[in-house]
């Protein structure tokens, strides 16, 4: 398990034995998942602060018709929840959902916060990687936010892989996501979504197969 925290941000710049002698003052638990059960459940699970082990889990909010959309994706190593637990709201306004059999690891955010009393280092380091983690979300639902704010379905697509190649450095990039999980992500119907993929394709902007797209208008 610490090979896995070790490669999460909130512990970034600790060696194993610190990670392994700050997990006993963190007031920690393991706790495993089935398919399809539910980590968290808006507007009922209290918050608090979760890490994948292992397995993968969709982060999902609902509107006051009941519909949902995807706004976000947890994988191994992938943290959780901090944010509502750093707001101190009595629930979450989000649903958790494993995509398969999880594992996840439970931090009390309250013992990250403050210092034990022996005030080690490593401790100051955990409170600054979670600010840093808070700051990085924010920045990442703000892209978001710049996708869906394009008024067509091929303006979002077009922001949406032009991000992707700018992180990749190529022409050539992996849309990590399938179809049902982009149109839900760029808050687009899917089979609009995929006739304007065809569309695109047709009108020589970009090839596709499956997940690897290669963008031919440059």
């Amino acid at each position: 398990m610490v090979n896995v925290l070790k490669k999460n941000k909130l512990f970034s710049s600790m060696n194993e034995s610190e990670i392994t002698s700050i997990l006993k003052c963190l007031g920690s638990r393991n706790q495993s998942y089935g398919k399809g059960e539910f980590i968290f459940s808006a507007e009922e699970s209290k918050p608090a602060v979760g890490i994948v082990i292992s397995g993968k889990a969709h982060v999902l909010k609902e509107n006051i018709l009941g519909d949902s959309m995807i706004i976000g994706f947890l994988k191994t190593g992938d943290m959780f929840g901090e944010t509502f637990a750093c707001m101190s709201v009595k629930v979450v306004p989000v649903t958790v959902i494993a995509l398969e059999k999880s594992e996840v690891f439970w931090l009390d955010l309250n013992r990250i916060i403050h210092t034990c009393r022996s005030a080690c280092s490593f401790h100051h380091q955990l409170i600054l990687n979670l600010l840093k983690i808070v700051a990085e979300k924010n920045a990442l639902l703000n892209q978001k936010m710049s996708y869906i704010t394009h008024k067509t379905i091929r303006s979002r697509l077009e922001a949406y892989f032009q991000d992707l190649m700018e992180r990749s450095g190529s022409y050539n990039f992996v849309v990590p996501l399938n179809r049902n999980e982009l149109s839900d992500y760029l808050c687009i119907d899917r089979s609009a979504m995929c006739r304007e993929l065809s569309h695109m394709k047709n009108d020589g902007i970009l090839d596709y197969k499956g997940e690897n797209f290669h963008w031919l208008n440059k």
